[in-house]
């Protein structure tokens, strides 16, 4: 199907995260007027693209002067899925609130979001085989909460406004940039703590399943939804297919070709039995389908980490 938005100007808001960083890239390659924002500049932003770094809560000037006939890529968040709450007041001010200010101030002004929700903690504990956007949302951590709650203010700013917007709900990606020891990204962690000899430690009996993507997919998949999709609509992206986590590490056992050590800890009740995304409505929206197959995401992924930890 071809795009539907007519900006040839991308903004992303969190630049300088894993998705951030392979996005921009992506978005270069097309040739888009980039600009990236975070905290600090990223020495891996492309070197055409435009900068701005700062605080999100502060809204900065020059940030809000680019917003303005953009694609916007709201990938920024405060917080990750864990099993308290203790964060969870100031994640709401920084994250909830803060997208409220910027949905305010835009409400008449002429871009199209694309924000990047969960396709994992929103749906929380769900027996079906594949999960459809459509299926119930019972988030089971904070993190998945304050998603859902920022989904539910896009939907409402299209009703009131005609924002416009789309959501994002993607499996678990993994892949070149992706930090190891962030506390996020399976495939990272284990497959840092393999290169190093060290104990993986899993959380369970290793049964759950999950979707895992490559970041190159889980990019083009945005792509497709940014510029094809329905204002207002949302979209899982994943590999339809799932994979448990004993089944992951045999995998990367064979892909490095090492017997790795693993020790099982207690479930916690934030991990849910299975989760993997049923993509149909993308695939049949604009024909995308993942490209990259699980064992050589895993061998590109082992080769990056190898370079740039010098494992």
């Amino acid at each position: 199907m071809p795009p539907s938005k007519p900006y040839k100007k991308a903004v992303i808001l969190g630049a300088g995260g894993f998705i951030g960083v392979n996005l921009a890239q992506a978005l270069d390659a097309q040739e888009y007027r980039l600009v990236c924002f975070d905290q600090a500049v990223s020495p891996h932003w492309p070197k055409s693209a435009a900068t701005i770094a700062g605080d999100f809560a502060e809204m900065p000037v020059g940030l809000l002067n680019e917003l303005d006939h953009s694609l916007v890529f709201h990938l920024i968040s405060s917080c990750r899925p864990v099993a308290n709450t203790l964060q969870a007041a100031a994640e709401v001010n920084h994250d909830l609130v803060t997208t409220l200010r910027y949905l305010e101030e835009t409400k008449a002004r002429d871009l199209c979001w694309v924000f990047m929700s969960s396709g994992g903690t929103v749906y929380g504990h769900n027996d079906d085989d594949r999960i459809r956007e459509s299926s119930p949302t019972n988030p089971v951590c904070s993190y998945g909460v304050l998603k859902l709650a920022i989904e539910r203010y896009f939907a409402l700013y299209r009703q009131l406004h005609a924002t416009d917007y789309v959501v994002v709900r993607a499996g678990n990606p993994y892949g070149p940039w992706q930090n190891p020891l962030g506390g996020q990204g399976i495939i990272a962690a284990i497959l840092y703590k393999a290169l190093k000899n060290e104990v993986v430690e899993i959380w369970g009996d290793g049964t759950n399943v999950r979707d895992y993507i490559y970041i190159s997919d889980l990019v083009q998949g945005m792509l497709a939804v940014a510029l094809a999709g329905k204002a207002g609509e949302t979209y899982n992206i994943g590999s339809a297919s799932g994979l448990s986590i004993n089944q992951l590490i045999d995998i990367i056992g064979q892909t490095l070709n090492v017997h790795l050590k693993v020790k099982y800890s207690p479930a916690r009740y934030i991990d849910v039995k299975r989760n993997v995304l049923n993509t149909t409505k993308l695939i049949e929206l604009t024909g995308f389908k993942p490209a990259m197959n699980i064992y050589s995401g895993i061998e590109m992924t082992t080769s990056w980490l190898r370079d740039n930890y010098k494992l």
